[in-house]
């Protein structure tokens, strides 16, 4: 029997690998490293893998995409959208299945930090389940129905940190950003990464000029930007868009569009739930 804890660097994930200890159970943590995550992120993974896994992390990339996200988006010449999250599947399902196809020392269980409360979609999991990828594996959720404050106990407990990052507003931390990150939260990225914007509007000028499909935007007024129109008002948005059902032009928000309304705008008038004046989405402040 193999046990493989999936590990983010978030408060869920770590949250596992704790109760995973606390009941005596010996597992492989494993992160799938996307290329994206905020550098503080990164520092946490480092932090856990030493403090809590003793240098045993095992990180898994997809060897197509070398520098993850970028690499990604530059392949397919477009961004992921809330329909089409290929940035989950290439990044993360795909080595981890990869790396699950390599081990032959009989039953595999895959712990995951997933909870009911964090959205619609996930309340329809179940705490068990099983997938015939990867060779076939089991799907173990535990803290599946636990509240926040269960999974900030846990850590407390064991003597953990969490993720700073929920000291700045975040919700989640992971992809930074996720193509749905709020803007609230945007805008505690912006502060905490200097390096944010300049990468994301890279992204678009590349696939914009020199992405495989550059011509539509020359020629057809297609425009390829990171946010979802109606990200921000219509009458912040510089750049244009030719919808190919119906030819209508419409605008699009670019990163730099974004970046500039968060940036000028009150952290008060963006749109998420009321917040701590410590701006932690969980009340983290000491």
């Amino acid at each position: 029997m193999i046990n493989i804890a999936s590990f983010s660097g978030g408060k869920d994930s770590t949250a596992v690998a704790l109760w995973l200890i606390e009941q005596g159970i010996d597992f492989r943590p494993v992160h799938c490293d996307t290329g994206w995550e905020h550098p503080e992120t990164e520092e946490y993974i480092k932090y856990i893998n030493q403090t809590v896994f003793a240098g045993r992390l095992i990180v898994l990339k997809n060897p197509k995409y070398p520098n993850g996200m970028v690499d990604l988006i530059r392949s397919k010449g477009s961004f992921p959208s809330r329909l089409r999250r290929f940035c989950t599947e290439a990044l993360k399902i795909e080595p981890l299945h990869s790396y699950l196809e390599t081990l032959d020392d009989g039953d595999i269980t895959v712990y995951q930090g997933i909870r009911a409360d964090e959205s619609l979609r996930r309340s329809k999991m179940t705490k068990s389940d099983w997938s015939d990828e990867g060779g076939g594996y089991r799907i173990e959720r535990p803290i599946f129905n636990w509240s926040a404050d269960e999974v900030f106990a846990i850590h407390k407990r064991h003597g953990v940190k969490p993720n700073p990052l929920y000291l700045q507003n975040a919700g989640r931390v992971g992809c930074a950003p996720c193509i749905m990150v709020s803007l609230r939260e945007l805008k505690a990225l912006l502060i905490s990464d200097p390096t944010l914007e300049d990468r994301l509007v890279a992204l678009e000028n590349f696939v914009n000029t020199q992405g495989k499909h550059a011509d539509k935007v020359r020629d057809e007024g297609y425009c390829f930007t990171f946010f979802a129109p109606g990200k921000i008002p219509d009458r912040f948005c510089t750049g244009r868009h030719r919808k190919r059902s119906t030819g209508e032009v419409v605008p699009m928000p670019t990163a730099k569009d974004v970046c500039e309304y968060v940036r000028r705008t009150q952290v008060e008038q963006l749109p998420l739930a009321t917040t701590p004046a410590c701006l932690s989405v969980y009340n983290l402040c000491e």
